[in-house]
């Protein structure tokens, strides 16, 4: 499982220019922020599901303490 994204990835899923993807950081933070998360996901098959389903285990674990 990869737990980082690069913006070279990003710019691969998105199609946009990896300078551009750069770019964001200064000008559109939470934008990148939203994308990076997405990419994560998208690059480690994580669907929308599965996230769910690693939130509510998460929820199980705490509860258990």
């Amino acid at each position: 499982m990869k737990k980082k994204v690069t913006h070279k990835e990003i710019s691969d899923l998105i199609g946009k220019n990896e300078q551009t993807i750069k770019g964001w950081k200064s000008r559109f933070p939470e934008l990148l922020e939203i994308v990076k998360l997405g990419s994560l996901c998208k690059i480690n098959s994580l669907d929308e599901e599965k996230i769910i389903k690693l939130i509510e285990l998460e929820q199980i674990i705490k509860n258990s303490d």
